[in-house]
């Protein structure tokens, strides 16, 4: 059996909460929520500061969902959230952003941020299976509606494994299977490119 080396896109999550780590209640449902993620198959990325979550923005564009602490800083008037918040928005406008905060909070908010703001996680009412599957069900809609729709329905049809009988007649790359150096050209290039190398006659592809 040839092994097999098409891969999904892979899920990222920014944690932004400077209680990480911490032996408080808040640290523990945010290390609870962040072994959710893992458990499926989302990569989370952590920060602690205000700061370190903008490099982690900056340097990473492949962030499909923000989960960002209301009470970060500890600042009291929430500015080093908001000013998170403003400075995502002004870069991507899609990327779903969660609302960490105590419901008690609630009232802090100001509408401002609130339009800012895609969900709310009580952290310590919320489960972190049913916060886990909020945060993967947003990032998914986030890549459906990121992707343009020739570039969604070639992954999609990868995804689903189907034969194609379509040209080019590589057969989704296992023709280059056959010699060694056909083999070379298959590994190098990844099954999922020679997997999506379709001719428009697949009605898959509208």
């Amino acid at each position: 059996m040839i092994e097999r080396t098409t891969k999904r896109l892979s899920l990222r999550a920014l944690v932004i909460d400077d209680e990480l780590g911490t032996p408080t209640a808040e640290g523990r449902a945010a290390h609870a929520l962040v072994s959710e993620m893992q458990a499926r198959a989302i990569e989370v990325l952590e920060a602690t500061s205000a700061a370190d979550g903008t490099s982690v923005i900056v340097s990473d564009s492949a962030i499909h969902a923000i989960l960002l602490d209301w009470t970060l800083g500890g600042d009291g008037g929430h500015a080093s959230s908001r000013r998170l918040l403003e400075f995502v928005r002004s870069r991507n406008d899609k990327v779903p952003v969660f609302l960490m905060a105590e419901r008690g909070e609630a009232s802090t908010i100001p509408v401002e941020v609130m339009g800012m703001v895609n969900e709310y996680i009580w952290t310590l009412e919320d489960t972190a299976a049913f916060v886990g599957g909020r945060v993967a069900a947003a990032m998914n809609r986030y890549l459906h509606v990121m992707l343009p729709p020739l570039a969604s329905a070639l992954m999609k049809f990868t995804q689903e494994y189907e034969y194609s009988w379509h040209t080019p007649g590589h057969t989704g790359g296992t023709a280059f299977l056959k010699s060694p150096v056909g083999r070379i050209f298959f590994d190098y290039f990844g099954e999922n490119l020679l997997r999506s190398d379709l001719s428009i006659s697949a009605g898959e592809l509208g």
